[in-house]
This record gives structure tokens, C-alpha cells and sequence, in this order.
């Protein structure tokens, strides 16, 4: 069993990272890096989605051509409810049965709230962000129900786009 803490200690590694390469063996079914897909790779069975930052990459996804790889970087990455067979501790000791409600009650008021409706997405949405120290834990929660869709945790220094 992983510890979400065990994550974090890989911020900052290269994918190719010998290290992070040996990190890598505690997931099956992990999909290839591919940058005009996703920023992702993912392992469904396991409920872990592995978010990389690549500023080298030169790519256009219009044509869907890759000029240069770049050089992606842990940065972040989503936990989703069947994670728990893999994540023996989140979070605030937050689990996927807690409600925001009780989330509040474990972390405290969130650093910063997000909700409202996404037209991309046809949905509301609703989410809470923490920051603690360089790293951000967002709940992303189901808007209506205030149960927890996803945790993400991310380092605060490697996403510019999402710096609090």
C-alpha cells in the first residue's frame, strides 16, 4: 500500500527519471505518456491518474505532430474512489464515503472555493482547494450530492496554470 505522501515525494521528476521509473512498478495497466492526448497516464484499474508538466514539449494538436518531446515532469495527480485499494492513507485522512461536510470537518475552511457551471461540461461543478505549504489538495465534489468525485494533488511551484 502507498501513502499519498509517497507521490509527493516524486514531484519534480522527470518521467524518465530512473527513480521515478522504479515508482512506476507500483501501478498495472498504466497508460503511455502521449502529450497530444493527454498531460495524463493513466491507471483505471488502480484509480490513479499520473499528471505530468511539459514546457520543453513542441507539438501542434491541431496537426497532431510532436517536434520536440520535451522533458514531462511530475506534477500532480488525481485519486479516484478505486484507489483505495492501492492509497492507504489521504489526504486529511479523508475517505470516498465522506461528504464536504465532513471534509471541512477534518481539513479545516478551504483556501479557496470554485463553483458554478460548466458549459464544456454540462454540469455544475464544485471544488475546494487547500494549500499546505507547496502542495494544493483539491476535492472535486459532485455538485448536488457534496460527495467527492476526485482528489487532486498538485505542487503549487510546477502548475503555473493553476498557482494559488
Amino acid at each position: 500500500m502507498l501513502l499519498y505522501t509517497d507521490f509527493i515525494r516524486h514531484f519534480g521528476l522527470s518521467l524518465f527519471d530512473e527513480t521515478f521509473q522504479t515508482f512506476l512498478t507500483n501501478f498495472s495497466d498504466l497508460t503511455e505518456y502521449n502529450i497530444l492526448e493527454s498531460d495524463y497516464i493513466t491507471c483505471e484499474k488502480d484509480g490513479v491518474d499520473l499528471g505530468f508538466t511539459n514546457n520543453e514539449a513542441v507539438y501542434d494538436d491541431d496537426e497532431n505532430v510532436v517536434f520536440e518531446k520535451g522533458n514531462p515532469v511530475f506534477s500532480h495527480f488525481n485519486l479516484y474512489p478505486n484507489s483505495a485499494t492501492l492509497i492507504d492513507n489521504f489526504p486529511f485522512n479523508a475517505t470516498f464515503a465522506d461528504d464536504r461536510t465532513e471534509i471541512t470537518r477534518k481539513a479545516g475552511n478551504p483556501t479557496q472555493t470554485k463553483e458554478g457551471y460548466a458549459d464544456f461540461l454540462n454540469k455544475s461543478f464544485l471544488v475546494d482547494n487547500y494549500k499546505v505549504g507547496d502542495t494544493v489538495i483539491t476535492f472535486d465534489y459532485d455538485a448536488e450530492k457534496k460527495t467527492i468525485n476526485f482528489i487532486q494533488v498538485r505542487d503549487n511551484n510546477l502548475r503555473e496554470d493553476l498557482k494559488l
